[in-house]
């Protein structure tokens, strides 16, 4: 009774306010309100083979499986609430929307017998400067929701690469090739490997990562995404 109380009066002085509106959430919801959830846009692409983010790999790296939870789009919720994850420390977010990624995609892992997740590896500067990988905390609400272990130390990024942005795919590819390397390879030996990002554009720096992991032992890579950009 008293909890309830106080609850109450903290909402009264501190509002909870919703991460992709910035409005007033309702006692109840969590992060996000209602009308924002209907505006994330999901793209069942868990159940579509042959989808969009797997047609974005043909030919470029041998994966199992590839999809994402939303679409991502300017100006919309989505946009609103990775910018909190990656620039306003907002990690209980982060973990929240994995745990929507591993209750969306868990019937795609289980078919495909996902061992492990593994995040895509921000630079170590970069980490230090932010203070996580917002991938990983993706990786943290998978595992709640799922299992399904994750591993962040396996996949290192050796150096930043500059921009990607009017580079070609060729440039992009020869851009990042390199980047990339394993550092326990015994890990993953023989495993079933789910890689982990928060958005995927042009895939470049996903197909280095997948094309290292099959290099060094993992039977298969899935990749699965939060965000899949139009």
């Amino acid at each position: 009774m008293v909890k309830a109380w106080y609850d109450a009066l903290l909402h009264v002085f501190y509002p909870s306010l919703c991460y992709g509106c910035n409005n007033e959430l309702i006692q109840g919801d969590q992060f996000i309100c209602l009308q924002c959830q209907t505006e994330l846009g999901r793209t069942q692409f868990e159940d579509i083979r042959n989808n969009p983010v797997e047609k974005l790999f043909w030919g470029r790296a041998d994966i199992q499986f590839a999809a994402s939870t939303f679409y991502y789009i300017d100006k919309t919720p989505l946009q609103q609430i990775i910018h909190h994850i990656k620039y306003k420390e907002e990690k209980e977010l982060g973990i929240h929307m994995g745990e929507i990624m591993g209750f969306h995609g868990s019937g795609l892992f289980k078919t495909y017998e996902t061992d492990l997740c593994i995040p895509m590896p921000l630079h170590p500067k970069k980490e230090y400067k932010r203070g996580y990988n917002q991938a990983t905390l993706l990786c943290e609400g998978m595992y709640k929701q799922t299992g399904i272990s994750y591993n962040e130390k396996v996949l290192v990024r050796n150096e930043n690469t500059r921009t990607q942005t009017k580079k070609s795919r060729i440039e992009r590819w020869e851009n990042v090739a390199a980047v990339f390397d394993v550092c326990e390879p015994l890990i993953i030996k023989d495993k079933h490997i789910l890689l982990v990002d928060d958005v995927v554009t042009t895939g470049a720096s996903t197909e280095a990562c997948v094309n290292r992991l099959m290099q060094h032992g993992a039977k298969t890579v899935g990749i699965y995404s939060l965000a899949f950009t139009l």
